[in-house]
């Protein structure tokens, strides 16, 4: 049995025999940041961790997932680099090649915009991003986000790596 089945088994298995599953343990995230700016990250962490939001294809260790082609946050120069890129591909989302941390990902499956989220709350997951996995950049004001929200307004489909890269070369 491969790695991938393993938990499943283990888990069916479990079901059957009529045994309590227990829950995982809620991730421990680390960050050099304090005061004003650490309640903006704890804030962050719980919007990462909502069921069908980032940890879903970026993983609790923002490793994300290789062989499902989901590129990693960890360390990530689209993480650290400019935030405007980041607010853009967020709320619009992503999708097409893209290269990180000089690993190509085929983009095949875009990542999910998230328009939904309130300026606070991607302020906050991009300010946690930024500033765990080893991470270290700027926090994200929401004053930031209202007005890459406004500026893009029009943007009705998924932003491409090439565009981005494009519009903010590092």
């Amino acid at each position: 049995m491969d790695s991938w089945l393993a938990p499943v088994y283990k888990t069916a298995l479990t079901y059957l025999q009529g045994q309590i599953i227990e829950a995982d343990a809620a991730p421990v995230y680390t960050t050099h940041l304090s005061g004003a700016e650490k309640a903006v990250f704890l804030r962050g962490a719980e919007v990462f961790n909502r069921e069908g939001h980032c940890i879903t294809c970026h993983q609790s260790d923002g490793k994300g997932l290789p062989a499902a082609q989901f590129p990693p946050l960890a360390g990530s120069e689209w993480v650290t680099g400019p935030e405007e890129r980041l607010i853009k591909l967020t709320l619009h989302g992503l999708s097409g090649p893209i290269e990180v941390k000089g690993e190509k990902f085929p983009g095949v499956v875009p990542m999910t915009p998230f328009k939904m989220l309130s300026d606070q709350e991607v302020a906050e997951v991009l300010s946690f991003v930024r500033n765990t996995f080893g991470n270290k950049a700027p926090v994200v004001t929401a004053e930031t986000v209202k007005r890459v929200r406004a500026a893009t307004q029009s943007q009705k489909r998924f932003y491409t790596p090439a565009e981005l890269r494009k519009a903010y070369p590092q």
